[in-house]
């Protein structure tokens, strides 16, 4: 008769005993129980709120289950662990909410009343700005200059690194006659941007004007010219230059402008009384004539004319 191997008892116990020991650390980590938690979720108005996401999060132990409030505001979790456990309350358009409490199989907590306040609106800067630049150009159209660079200087406090403001500022101080600050604010747009060419063209073009020339010709002389788009910054500071009485470098401007833009009319008109004061008649009655059939109903029209009827 063969013989059966027999496990000695001593072990038999030995191996119960250890897993006796193991079950236990592992049932510990789990977030499954005879514990229950719940209660209602209102808004500062006292009204509750439907399809709130309440998570629990196990803090003694591991897991985490869910549950979102009924049209009544109402939630409950059941079957969880004793331990402390986090609870999340999450519903969009208001502020989240986190609690902590101690759950206890056999004793129940009072019902939670949670109070979720509504979320500030999240503002798009770059919306916000939009409006706000419509706003003040608005406002610049007329002639409420200040209340224009207000606007332009709220949102610059607001958002510095908006260096663009700069320009827009300089604009509106310009507008006000305030020229030392517009040449302040244009020079600051160019710390943030050093090659931009409108900005490069309106700062020559404001000390021009005031008497700086040499530094303004120097500012204009930087200005890649193919990169010039619009010619009246060109006839702007033509005219300054006439306004200074240096007709001849006024009349290099208004070549310039013509050189790029032929078909632009306000350079030949400049140009043209600028010929007439330096003594070149054929030239200026040349810029007169083509001016007019550029422009035969611009205002300065009538002006030319009768400078040609003179120079008859």
């Amino acid at each position: 008769m063969s013989r059966t191997t027999r496990v000695p008892l001593i072990l038999i116990l030995a191996g119960l005993a250890v897993a006796l020991l193991v079950a236990p650390a592992a049932s510990a980590q789990g977030w499954r129980g005879m514990g229950r938690v719940a209660g209602k979720v209102v808004d500062q108005d006292g009204k509750p709120l439907p399809g709130v996401l309440v998570r629990a999060t196990f803090l003694s132990g591991e897991g985490s289950t869910e549950a979102k409030t009924n049209k009544d505001g109402e939630w409950a979790i059941g079957g969880i662990a004793p331990g402390q456990w986090a609870l999340d309350f999450q519903l969009k358009g208001y502020e989240p909410r986190s609690v902590s409490v101690g759950i206890a199989e056999l004793t129940r907590i009072p019902p939670l009343e949670i109070v979720l306040k509504k979320a500030a609106p999240v503002v798009d800067p770059n919306e916000e700005i939009r409006d706000n630049l419509v706003k003040a150009a608005e406002l610049m159209n007329v002639k409420r200059f200040k209340e224009a660079r207000d606007v332009y200087e709220s949102l610059l406090a607001k958002y510095p690194e908006a260096y663009q403001l700069h320009p827009l500022i300089a604009r509106a101080y310009y507008a006000e006659d305030r020229f030392d600050k517009s040449i302040e604010h244009l020079r600051l747009a160019l710390q943030w941007d050093p090659e931009n060419v409108e900005v490069k063209l309106l700062l020559g073009n404001v000390l021009v004007e005031q008497g700086d020339a040499e530094e303004g010709r120097r500012v204009l002389a930087s200005v890649d010219e193919t990169q010039v788009k619009d010619p009246t910054i060109y006839v702007n500071v033509g005219i300054g230059m006439l306004n200074q009485d240096k007709v001849a470098e006024a009349v290099t401007y208004f070549d310039t402008a013509i050189a790029q833009f032929p078909e632009h009319p306000d350079a030949y008109y400049y140009r043209g009384i600028s010929r007439l004061q330096l003594g070149n008649v054929e030239g200026a009655k040349a810029d007169l004539q083509r001016f007019l059939t550029l422009a035969p109903e611009a205002p300065e029209a009538p002006t030319a004319r009768k400078i040609l009827d003179q120079l008859k």
